[in-house]
């Protein structure tokens, strides 16, 4: 009888720890799912997807531009913008091309952080290689933040960062600067 008892006992007891264990596992199932649901609530709402993007600037107060990209993702005030190409305009009417991996946009402040083998071509065949780079529309700028190279026909310009004022008509190297002349 003694015998009968425990195992009883035992059955009884190793039921109580059976339920106890799947009502703690619901428990947490359901807290995952709201975790999960608030999650997308959260932060997918105000991000869109926008394929081939377009932004265009007619430039009554300042020069114009035109962005293109192939995907952007939209959350405000920025745009995520992949694999950039970008035409502005300076102060003389002349035209430099940008090209980069990545670029965030900002429609309100006029400024594009571009990342990932950016690449600046003027007219006159000049071109800028660097990794990071800030675009400052309004201001006229163009920051260049991260192993800056500059080749011209007759010259080649290294550095850790630069700066294109084109509101004071300067290039300002910084870092270790490397200048090679080539003389024909």
């Amino acid at each position: 009888m003694n015998s009968i008892n425990l195992i009883v006992s035992l059955l009884i007891f190793l039921f109580i720890l059976v339920f106890l264990y799947l009502f703690q596992l619901s428990k947490n199932s359901n807290s995952l799912e709201a975790e999960l649901k608030n999650f997308d609530n959260n932060s997918s709402v105000n991000i869109n997807e926008i394929l081939n993007p377009v932004f265009k600037s007619k430039g009554l107060e300042s020069n114009s531009y035109t962005i293109k990209a192939d995907k952007g993702f939209q959350d405000e005030p920025y745009i995520r913008l992949y694999n950039l190409k970008a035409e502005f305009e300076d102060n003389d009417n002349g035209l430099f091309y940008v090209s980069a991996d990545e670029g965030l946009y900002n429609q309100q402040n006029q400024t594009i952080k571009l990342s990932g083998n950016v690449i600046i071509l003027d007219e006159f065949k000049n071109k800028i290689y660097t990794k990071k780079a800030l675009i400052e529309m309004i201001e006229k700028k163009i920051n260049l933040l991260e192993e800056v190279i500059s080749i011209s026909k007759e010259s080649s310009i290294s550095s850790n960062s630069s700066v294109l004022d084109e509101t004071n008509n300067t290039v300002t190297y910084s870092g270790n600067v490397k200048v090679k002349i080539e003389n024909e």
